[in-house]
Formats: C-alpha cells, sequence, structure tokens
C-alpha cells in the first residue's frame, strides 16, 4: 500500500471525487490510499476529499508567491487542514 507522501505525489493521477483515508497517527509514512466510496479502506481513517487536497495545495502555493511544495511539505499542509480545518500559515 502506498504512503501518504506516496498518494500525494502522485496526486494527479487519483480520481478528483475520490475521498483520501491514511493510518492514524497522520504522518507522511503512514499508509494511504483513495476511495471513491464513503467507507474507508480496513485500517485507514477519512483524511480528506481528493479536490479539497488540490486546494489546500493551491493555497500553499499562493501564499509563498507561487513556490512548489516539496512532497514532504505537501504532507504538512494536508495533515495540518484535516486535523485542524484551517490553511497551513506561512513561517517567518
Amino acid at each position: 500500500m502506498p504512503t501518504l507522501l506516496d498518494l500525494l505525489q502522485s496526486l494527479d493521477e487519483q480520481p478528483s471525487e475520490g475521498l483520501i483515508h491514511a493510518a492514524k497517527p497522520w504522518t507522511a509514512a503512514s499508509a494511504a490510499a483513495v476511495a471513491a466510496l464513503d467507507e474507508p479502506p480496513p485500517g485507514l481513517d477519512y483524511l480528506l476529499e481528493a479536490e479539497l487536497v488540490h486546494d489546500v495545495l493551491e493555497v500553499w502555493s499562493s501564499w509563498r508567491d507561487g513556490a512548489q511544495p516539496t512532497a514532504a511539505e505537501r504532507c504538512e499542509a494536508v495533515i495540518h487542514y484535516a486535523e485542524y480545518d484551517a490553511y497551513l500559515d506561512v513561517r517567518l
């Protein structure tokens, strides 16, 4: 099974209407999957809708003058949003 890091690196290849699930505690190394149904795969918990993940990453980039997030930064931004229902602020 791919990790959350793997899944977010191949996000454009995933179905945009899918739901992303990952093993808790959520980290870049968590097992992850995209499922079309609201029922999570065994051992995984709902993280975010794939479409919302795209939004989270677009906001991350726009708040950083168009910079593209690394794989680790993608994970950090997505996990932050899933846990706090808020975009990851720009760090000074």
